[in-house]
């Protein structure tokens, strides 16, 4: 049985069925929490080194896209419904049955025979995925007192970020020494482990507030939004598909392309006017998207999520491609990024959790990591070690400081019933970011190679479009024209670092726009209110007892 705070222990513990949890209890749980998102983080970029592999064992070089659009589509488009399911349902378990989707789909990916078989387990990943961070995200609001979000908050979301350090390296070795099905069952261990910890030491009271638990369960079933839902999934797959598509495998104007876009437009319109007239039964309730410090929160996870993806995906092609280093020794690179944001994220949760405000934090992150993203927008083939490494830690700082603080924002501002739809929304936002950066960053980056191959070689850019960001040894033996491709690469690379750049700036406005709150003030007045409501329970509890003993005595 979990071990629950004593009195005066947390600031809102005064009500008995909070489960706090503290000691080891809350270290095992959070330990665990840290294995499920870097599990979630890891799956999407742990395939990319292994792509080529698979492409050859199946031979399904045209299904290639397929293989990372499958997973980032379903995990993208279905954070909202488990907004909804976390709001009416038991947090710890929606949080299992997430992980039993997830390692699920993780066997039939292990043990795909065809493609299309792999595609299907890819967004059957995506699905359990999709739960898994806005999971963890509730259970440390279940399982710490609100001051202390912070914190526990910054701990569990910087797994994100090592999955992606080590992503790439993890599913090299494994392609490489064993094979790429290991990039899947990897999960079945970690995850299976988790489920067990989550089970054990988290309670089942967990997550249903009071609306909710007054609820059938058929009543629960009826409250989720099953035309939004069949809406936001279509929309959202087709600015996905659009994007991915779009300059890559067809023209923009191919009517693929522009259906795509059309459909897109339409089920927008229809899912905004269909969420108006849904009121509080809504997918995304206007009442919370209206509140400031979540509109604007979403914007600054929107940005900082597409520019995590963008130097997580095109920082090991620059260095691989421009500075012709190998995959392992570009993921190492990538470590004087990563290594600072964990620990400024950490560090910041922390200081928050002291001080009580967080938006001085976001402001000053996101000006921090504006500077170092204008820096390496600088950076060449002969740009040295120290530089390039500075302008990393640089970053890495400024995003660690600012990318995790929306989500304590809407701790503050929402009520605990609206908490799951604000994660929703939070998730969804950085997520999205991620998914719109990659697709733009890789029309960016095939757009400009046919601009700057023809400026420094004779060779076809066709060719070198067709080889890989790892292939350029392939096609010549000159060291001179190899290093004249390097030097276009390394110029392509710098049109999607300008990407980064941009919206590194454009994060500033949303950064002022937030509501100056403290959530060390915030968990004062919540425990005060948990008190006084506490005390009119009682109050009328013996009014009651009282007017029985009257009657008995009559």
């Amino acid at each position: 049985m979990p071990e629950h705070a004593g009195p005066g222990a947390d600031p809102d513990s005064g009500s008995a069925n909070r489960g706090h949890l503290r000691s080891w209890r809350l270290f095992v749980v959070i330990a665990t929490l840290c294995l499920g998102v870097f599990l979630y983080g890891l799956d999407s970029n742990i395939i990319g080194t292994a792509l080529p592999q698979i492409t050859t064992d199946f031979q399904s070089l045209s299904a290639v896209a397929w293989y990372g659009a499958a997973y980032l589509l379903t995990v993208t488009a279905f954070q909202p419904l488990f907004g909804i399911l976390y709001k009416f349902f038991s947090t710890k378990l929606v949080y299992l049955a997430s992980m039993l989707l997830f390692e699920v789909a993780s066997i039939v990916c292990a043990t795909a025979s065809t493609s299309n078989i792999l595609i299907f387990g890819r967004a059957l990943l995506g699905l359990g995925a999709a739960g898994l961070l806005q999971g963890a995200l509730a259970i440390i609001r279940c399982v710490v007192s609100l001051d202390k979000v912070p914190l526990f908050q910054g701990i569990v979301i910087s797994s994100v970020g090592i999955s992606v350090c080590v992503g790439p390296i993890i599913g090299g070795a494994l392609t490489q020494y064993a094979t790429w099905r290991w990039c899947f069952w990897i999960n079945v261990p970690a995850g299976f482990c988790a489920i067990i910890i989550i089970f054990l030491f988290v309670p089942l009271s967990q997550g249903s507030e009071e609306e909710a638990g007054q609820l059938t369960v058929r009543q629960k079933l009826g409250r989720i939004d099953a035309i939004g839902t069949i809406l936001f999934l279509g929309l959202v797959c087709c600015l996905l598909l659009a994007l991915t598509w779009g300059g890559q495998q067809y023209l923009w104007s191919d009517a693929r392309i522009i259906g795509l876009l059309v459909a897109f437009g339409v089920l927008l319109i229809l899912f905004c006017y269909w969420d108006w007239r849904q009121g509080e039964l809504a997918l995304i309730p206007l009442r919370v998207l209206r509140k400031r410090s979540i509109s604007m929160g979403s914007l600054v996870l929107f940005s900082y999520g597409l520019i995590m993806y963008v130097y997580g995906y095109y920082l090991p092609i620059f260095f691989q491609s421009a500075q012709g280093v190998s995959a392992t020794e570009s993921g190492v690179r990538y470590i004087a990024m990563m290594a600072p944001q964990i620990l400024t994220l950490v560090a910041t949760g922390a200081l928050v959790s002291k001080w009580g405000y967080y938006v001085p934090f976001m402001i000053a992150g996101t000006v921090i990591c504006s500077v170092g993203s204008g820096l390496l927008t600088t950076i060449d083939i002969t740009t040295s070690t120290v530089t390039w490494a500075a302008y990393l830690v640089l970053t890495g700082i400024g995003v660690g400081m600012a990318s995790q603080l929306p989500y304590t924002a809407l701790q503050v501002v929402l009520d605990p019933v609206d908490v799951p739809v604000g994660n929703a929304i939070a998730v969804f936002s950085s997520q999205l970011g991620g998914a719109i950066g990659l697709a733009i960053g890789q029309n960016l980056l095939v757009t400009e190679l046919f601009d700057a191959v023809p400026q420094h070689t004779t060779i076809d850019p066709n060719d070198v479009v067709a080889v890989g960001a790892s292939g350029l040894t392939q096609l010549t033996n000159s060291s001179a024209t190899l290093q004249d491709l390097r030097r276009a690469y390394g110029q392509a690379v710098r049109d999607v670092f300008i990407l980064g750049l941009a919206f590194a700036c454009f994060a500033a406005v949303p950064c002022l726009a937030m509501e100056w709150l403290n959530i060390k003030h915030e968990a004062i007045k919540r425990k005060q209110s948990l008190e006084v409501e506490g005390g009119e329970k009682s109050t009328t509890g013996k009014q009651v007892t009282d007017e029985l003993a009257l009657d008995v005595q009559g």
